[in-house]
């Protein structure tokens, strides 16, 4: 009698996608399964840190194979230019030529890019912070270069916490440049009212011009153009949305308007349930007890959950809900400055909020920390947890109850 070797294929190598491969190695350790990692770039990227390479700073890229290194995992390096769900087949593009990978179940860990689709002039004139591609981190980084000590002009698109953190970290490392950041809202909103004035008075320290309520109508060479006005520039960055790769949707997964995967409750696709999605690629249908949003924290909970979720069933084991509590946030606002609260447990921001070096302390010790849980679960296979996985089935239990006495009053 024989067994068929399991296929797991994990795509992305992102925080939630090497997550998923190092837990599904060590869940299926002694199961008969393969685990394939596929990504376009042979190193590891510190996404939250892409702003602070555009202006010079040398980020440590570790090789994945390095990451993966004493698991069962493999890594193959290519481009995933099609999913057939029907077939169960992932094609990739790779310098020697293309592959076709059969899968029994596949983790799409892909990620999300901003989103240059939504106004003419973004694709061929503004930057992105994108770890590849024509006008991204490495080509901001070369421009902000070149203009060294000379004056010049930056106009950032987008008020989120993207927007925020490129136009503080360029402010604070070329003080002579004169920078405006335009938002559709207003700028630093994202939190409630409390962090968002520590947001603007930030900006209005380091003198960042803001434009709110301002919807960009074109992007051009030396400016973009609003509503009613233009903004000159020398460098225009697009941090004003994001959008997943549409590879899932050309399949016939579902997906909604940004490409993400609509999943269930266990992060597998609605359409086809041997196909799970983590990360920023990943669109619960139902919130986990907590509201959902794209977040490192998200990829690593996400990626680590989908791993057990898949060997429970490989097992014949019932798999888990998606469920956990958020703990804070840290947003930085240049070199010497950052607003950091803690939003235990519902994403809510508290009113004890940290600023200036303790706030950057703070900060960069959970970028490290979260970036360290890789490398620790490679070394403790199990190691990275969360608290709040029973958070949902206690919510679901409660509706339920309420639920049953409104019916009764009835």
């Amino acid at each position: 009698m024989t067994t068929q070797t399991t296929n797991i294929i994990v795509l992305g190598g992102g925080y939630a996608g090497v997550m998923a491969a190092l837990r599904l190695a060590s869940r299926t350790k002694r199961l008969d399964t393969t685990i394939t990692l596929v990504n376009a770039l042979g190193h590891f990227v510190e996404r939250p840190r892409l702003y602070e390479q555009a202006t010079g700073i040398t980020l440590g890229n570790k090789p994945i194979t390095q990451m993966l290194r004493g698991t069962k995992a493999q890594f193959l390096q290519g481009w995933v230019t099609a999913i057939d769900p029907v077939q169960q087949i992932v094609t990739v593009q790779m310098t020697n030529g293309e592959q076709r990978l059969p899968y029994h179940y596949l983790v799409n860990a892909l990620g999300s890019r901003v989103d240059r689709n939504t106004v003419p002039g973004v694709k061929v004139h503004a930057f992105t912070l994108d770890p590849y591609g024509d006008l991204t981190t490495q080509a901001l980084e070369a421009k902000l270069t070149a203009y060294g000590e000379k004056a010049f002009r930056v106009v950032v698109v987008g008020g989120g916490a993207t927007g925020v953190e490129a136009a503080t970290q360029i402010k604070g490392k070329y003080p002579h440049s004169e920078v405006h950041i335009v938002s559709q809202g207003e700028v630093g909103a994202f939190k409630g009212a409390l962090v968002q004035e520590h947001i603007a008075a930030a900006m209005k320290e380091q003198s960042i011009t803001m434009h709110e309520n301002a919807r960009v109508c074109a992007v051009e060479t030396d400016g973009v153009a609003l509503d009613s006005s233009r903004i000159e520039a020398d460098v225009i960055i697009w941090a004003g949305g994001f959008s997943a790769s549409p590879l899932a949707r050309e399949a016939g997964i579902r997906v909604n308007a940004q490409n993400q995967m609509l999943v269930d409750p266990y992060l597998r696709s609605l359409s086809h349930p041997n196909i799970y999605a983590v990360g920023d690629v990943a669109s619960p249908v139902e919130e986990p007890g907590v509201p959902i949003r794209m977040s490192l924290f998200t990829a690593l909970v996400t990626g680590a959950q989908a791993a057990e979720n898949i060997a429970a069933e490989i097992k014949g084991k019932a798999p888990h809900l998606l469920s956990f509590e958020w703990y804070g946030q840290g947003i930085a606002l240049g070199p010497q400055d950052a607003v950091g609260f803690s939003t235990y447990p519902a994403d809510v921001a508290w009113n004890l909020i940290f600023r200036r070096k303790v706030a950057v302390n703070i900060r960069n010790f959970f970028i490290w920390y979260l970036g360290t849980v890789l490398e620790m679960e490679r070394r403790i296979p199990g190691s990275f947890f969360w608290t709040g996985k029973r958070r949902y089935a206690k919510q679901q239990r409660r509706q339920a109850r309420q639920d049953k006495v409104l019916s009764q009053q009835a």
